[in-house]
């Protein structure tokens, strides 16, 4: 398999990676990476932050999935007309040139990607350390991190090997997630004995100003349970058919999501009054002890084991394909963009984003609030600087549509351009409301991104005068 030696657009051969993924597998990327920790943890910061009007709560998981299926819908139309190793990676590119799309890539790999793993190797460590206190074998101190950072390095390894393992793994753990949180969603309505809690009242009686300040909060916490979708993009090159089957495995995905979600939060509120949500460790297990006494606390964290797991093989499958993409693009980087010719898959990127993933988890102690998880540092760092690319992508279709009017559109997006702009306000919302919320975490998001700027121009000088 021949290497591209040059920088973009040079005629050379570049290494392409196999179309293995069907539409089940593509489906399952976006289900399986979007269900993760988010559904059964966040739960008790959205009821904190919104006051526990369930009414308010559930419209805004509604809300937040239906927003991101206006931007599903347009990257749908970009991936189907570009389908490339990188998604967003080479929208950016392809719609503003080489700085924001390097800049994505940079913020990708330091913190948004490898914060989203890190995050879920933080879930998984949670989740184990529970269990075992359930079954009275409570961990050794420290197993929390030799938790976080063996699984990821078990992942990884996976990866490695091949694209059709970590995508088998989607497959099983996408399908045990689905069924366990529609069980979830129907638990209150089957269990034995269980006593529906009176939901009123719904609607707080009026927005006051300090509500409207924190529902950022509760926001920010959707968008982390609903973040993953746009990962679907990212592996394009690898799926069958790209045409066809990524447009309706985003469309497919984010729907079932909406109903999952939406079904399982009320199930929530149904079993446990907003205030015990509201300080619950895991709301999904707290519900299911509650409806099956001691039994469903540990079915749940048995169950949110694999779903944190397939979480993570999402990320670790999707994410150095960005880092491969642009490693096609810079002689700098030429390493990351080789495929091994035993397992056809981008080793090195993998290695090299799970390394800095690890890197993450153990510096998770050094955020100056000791009172904040690991988890919650993590995830709400990462989540505002993908949101301000998402954006950034969907506007894309609007500047390409200008740009390339008469370019092959396999797919062209349903409701453009009035759904593609829902898209985009909601965002303007959702981001300043995360910014008002999460002042340290943001800045720093944005800071990071101004590095990778700056990284950028030192690499763009230094291949000008470099070998052609």
């Amino acid at each position: 398999m021949n290497h591209d030696d040059g920088v973009r657009g040079a005629p050379t051969a570049e290494a392409r990676l196999t179309p293995v993924l069907g539409l089940f597998s593509a489906t399952a990327v976006i289900v399986g990476g979007v269900i993760g920790s988010g559904v059964f943890l966040k739960p008790s910061q959205v009821a904190a932050a919104t006051g526990g009007y369930v009414g308010l709560i559930l419209t805004l998981w509604i809300a937040c999935g239906l927003v991101n299926l206006c931007g599903a819908l347009a990257l749908a139309e970009l991936s189907a007309m570009m389908p490339r190793a990188g998604g967003t990676y080479v929208f950016l590119r392809e719609a503003y040139g080489s700085l924001w799309a390097f800049a994505w890539a940079w913020a990708e790999f330091c913190v948004i990607r490898s914060g989203s793993i890190a995050s879920l190797a933080a879930a998984m460590a949670i989740t184990l350390e529970e269990l075992a206190r359930a079954a009275a074998r409570p961990l050794l101190p420290g197993m929390d991190r030799v938790i976080a950072i063996g699984s990821i390095l078990a992942l990884a390894s996976i990866n490695i090997v091949g694209t059709r393992w970590g995508g088998a793994v989607q497959n099983v753990t996408t399908v045990i997630k689905v069924a366990f949180v529609a069980f979830l969603a129907a638990l209150p309505f089957v269990a034995i004995g269980s006593q529906p809690i009176d939901l009123a009242p719904l609607w707080p009686a009026s927005l006051k100003a300090g509500l409207l300040a924190t529902i950022g909060s509760a926001i920010s916490a959707i968008m982390w349970a609903y973040d993953g979708w746009a990962q679907l993009p990212v592996v394009a090159e690898e799926v069958r058919h790209p045409e066809r089957n990524v447009p309706r495995a985003l469309i497919t995905g984010l729907l079932l999501l909406i109903v999952l979600y939406a079904g399982a939060n009320l199930a929530y509120h149904l079993t446990l009054p907003s205030s015990e949500i509201a300080t619950a460790k895991a709301t999904a297990v707290t519900a299911a002890e509650k409806l099956i006494p001691n039994f469903g606390g540990k079915l749940t964290l048995a169950m949110l084991v694999v779903s944190v797991f397939g979480a993570q093989n999402t990320n670790i499958l999707a994410g150095p394909r960005v880092v491969f993409a642009v490693a096609r693009d810079h002689r700098f980087l030429g390493p990351l963009r080789r495929v091994d010719p035993r397992f056809g898959t981008p080793a090195l990127a993998i290695a090299a984003l799970s390394a800095w993933s690890i890197v993450l988890v153990l510096a998770g102690d050094l955020y100056p609030d000791p009172k904040k998880r690991l988890y919650d540092v993590l995830t709400d760092y990462c989540i505002f600087g993908a949101a301000l690319f998402y954006m950034a992508a969907v506007f894309a279709v609007f500047v390409l549509r200008r740009r390339r009017p008469d370019a092959p559109r396999p797919y062209r997006a349903w409701g453009y351009p009035a759904l593609p702009a829902v898209f985009l306000v909601a965002y303007v919302f959702v981001l300043a409301s995360m910014f008002w919320a999460n002042k340290v975490e943001c800045t720093s998001g944005l800071l990071l991104i101004g590095l990778g700027m700056a990284v950028y121009s030192v690499i763009a000088r230094a291949e000008k005068k470099g070998p052609p």
